[in-house]
This record gives C-alpha cells, structure tokens and sequence, in this order.
C-alpha cells in the first residue's frame, strides 16, 4: 500500500481524490489547490508519491526548484501533447507523466508503479500495542490516544488507532472526529475483511496517524466477532509500522484476540487501592490463565505523584511487577483536550503528561527499532481464553 497527496485545481481535484480513493492499494493522504500549501504539508507528512495538477505548476514557476528537491515521487497530470508542460515535468524531475485524456484508466497503474510504498508493510514491521485496563476511569483512552500520536512523531512512520471499546468507545469524540465508517460498517456483513475495505474506513486524525472508529451504537457491537479483530490487526500490522488498540475493561472474546495478537499489552492503572487490586487480578489472569510472558505486558501508572497515600514503590511490591512507565498528574490538561476534541500531545505538547507520554513513545520506538526484523515472536504453547473460546488454536507467529 501506498499514500497519495493530490494538488490541482479545485475543478478537478474532487474527482482525482475520489478516483485516489478507488484505487485499492492507495491511501489518500490530503490534497490542497494551494502548491505551497501541498509541498508543506507533504514535508511534515510525507507521501508515498504526490499527483500534481499542471495547471498548478504553470502558475508557481518559482516553486520549481523546491519541487526538484522533494525526496518523494513527483507525477505530473497534464494535457497531451503540450511541450511546455511536458518541459515542466522534466524541469521538476517528475517520475511520470499521465495524459489529461487518459487519466481516468492510467492513475491507478502509473502510481502504484511510481508509488513509495508504506513503511512496515510485512508482518514484522508492524509492532501491536493494546491499551487495557480491568477497571475503567484511568485514562486508558487518553493514554491510547496520544500515544498513537506520540508513535507517529516518534517514528515518522503510519500509526493505526483502533477503538475496540465497541459499546461505549471514546477514540473518535476525543479526537474531534464523527467518522462516517465504523468497525461496525466493516463486519456488518459478514464476509471476511480486506485490505481495500480497510482503507476505506481508516480516518486519517493527525499526521501519519489513522484511526478505526468503534460501532456508533452500542447494539451495534454484537455483530463485531473475535476473527473480525484478528481479521483487522493482521491487515492493519502489513500496513501501518504501529497498531494502538484501545479496549473496554473485561475479558470478552473480542479483547482477548486482540491480547492474543498483541506484541505488547500496556495495562494502566492509577495509585488507588481499588484499581490497584483490579490490575492485580488482571496480572493474575494474563499469566496464570493465558500463559503470556512476563515480558509482553507492561504497567503505566498514570497520575503518578497523586496524593493518594499509594507509593509507587509499594505499588510495583504489591502488584509483583515493575512500573514500565510512569505518567504525572497533569491538573485541567487532560481534560480540556477531550472537551474541545483534540488530543492532548497535539493541543499542550509542553504539558507534563503530553511529556511523559511523547518520552514513552520514543522508548518503545527506540526498543522496536533495536530489534532484529528475523526474530520472531514468542507465543505460549498453551491455550488462551480465545482459543477456548473459539475453538482455534493459538496462532503460530
């Protein structure tokens, strides 16, 4: 799969996205009838290959030379036969050429062998991380969210967040977004879910960051089934370098596919004697009654430093496992960003808590980087809940 940037004219530019978008292995990325506008939007999020309108080049003859040095594919839409523009295209050091008036057949072929495609588009690239929490009011979709965006700075690589809380999910609202696809427009039908059905519903939400929205309704989450996520996250790992999964609390067949398919399972809990017994069971049941390793599930503390008479020495001693990471309380921060719809790391990055959550981002980028693309992944021999569950056995990785 690939990302396009489309800049023309208005006049055409709806058509082109819209044709960008049909396209299967495409993603779009933005578009803009605003030349400078495309090429700084496409430096802070770069493109697998940008589409430019010849018109728009004809009227920034000034903008060339920047052109010329972009460090991503450059195709050029332009009517045949016209030398002047054909000189322009040579002058950008376009990589192709598409004819106004065969445009319509020659996009998708032309940019799918021009195209960069995404980083991380094997298995092995792409790194899972779920976001759980057996007690609910901890921040967990707070966390989950900025994280993803915190992953995509990091990394300067394509993040997916997926709302698995499918009753009562957050990620949309918190990120000022009412999607018009949902993960519930994508198994309502029951036929398996592929990579274009996939693209279709993602929601790009902030740069390199691309969400999958929970069901809208809360009935609507009976049609979502355990093979649908493992169906979703497979899809998801060829394509995009990280996966963030925010889940709801409890152990539902749907939750326990995506801790199954997890590389990490980040549970969070704050300094209270209530959730701190809740994360004790959850702890007892990830290792006892899944038989995952130790090492695929991390504690976050978050409002770490809160006076609640809970020391986060005596937390890691009481729970029998090491504190991963540690968030602060961050006074009316948090709250704000989810009132007004914008995730905090993007809306207060100098805020302690955005800090804090950007830092663990870049660890875990650094940590994924560091390993070697041939390891793989440890699995249990056992049998998890899910394939109980379900019947299957655990999947070979």
């Amino acid at each position: 799969m690939f990302t396009v940037y489309v800049a023309s004219r208005d006049e055409l530019r709806n058509a082109l996205t819209v044709a960008v978008k049909n396209i299967p292995e495409a993603i779009l990325n933005g578009s803009s009838s605003d030349l400078r506008q495309a090429l700084e939007e496409c430096a802070a999020e770069v493109p697998g290959v940008l589409l430019i309108d010849d018109a728009l080049l004809a009227q920034n003859i000034g903008l060339f030379e920047k052109v010329a040095e972009v460090p991503y594919p450059v195709v050029v839409l332009a009517a045949p036969a016209d030398a002047q523009a054909a000189r322009r295209a040579l002058t950008i050091r376009a990589k192709d050429f598409i004819s106004l008036d065969r445009w319509a057949e020659d996009l998708g072929p032309i940019l799918s062998r021009v195209a960069v495609p995404i980083q991380g588009e094997t298995r092995e690239d792409g790194r899972v991380l779920v976001v759980f929490s057996s007690k609910g009011g901890v921040g967990k979709t707070t966390i989950a969210v900025n994280l993803a965006i915190g992953l995509a700075k990091a990394s300067h690589q394509p993040v997916a967040i997926m709302d698995l809380d499918i009753q009562f999910g957050d990620v949309a609202p918190m990120v000022g977004d009412a999607p018009l696809v949902t993960l519930y427009d994508l198994v309502k039908s029951g036929a398996p879910v592929d990579a274009e059905m996939l693209k279709r519903a993602l929601k790009r939400v902030a740069n390199n960051v691309y969400m999958l929205a929970a069901p809208e309704n809360p009935e609507e989450a009976d049609d979502v089934r355990a093979e649908h996520i493992v169906q979703i996250l497979q899809l998801l790992r060829e394509t995009h370098a990280y996966v963030v999964v925010d889940t709801a609390p409890g152990y539902t067949d749907v939750n326990v596919a995506a801790f199954d398919f997890a590389d990490t399972i980040l549970t969070a809990c704050t300094p209270d004697v209530v959730t701190l017994r809740t994360v004790g069971q959850a702890l007892q049941v990830f290792y006892d009654g899944f038989h995952y390793p130790k090492d695929k599930v991390r504690i976050v503390l978050n409002r770490s430093g809160s006076r609640t008479g809970v020391e986060t020495a005596d937390i890691a001693q009481v729970l029998q496992s090491p504190i991963a990471y540690q968030l602060p309380s961050d006074g009316a921060f948090p709250v704000r960003a989810a009132n007004e719809g914008h995730p905090l790391l993007l809306q207060f990055p100098d805020s302690a808590l955005s800090r804090a959550i950007y830092s663990m981002a870049s660890e875990l980028v650094r940590e994924t980087q560091g390993r070697s693309r041939q390891e793989s992944k440890k699995t249990s021999a056992k049998r998890t809940l899910f394939a109980r569950l379900t019947g299957r056995k655990p999947k070979e990785v």
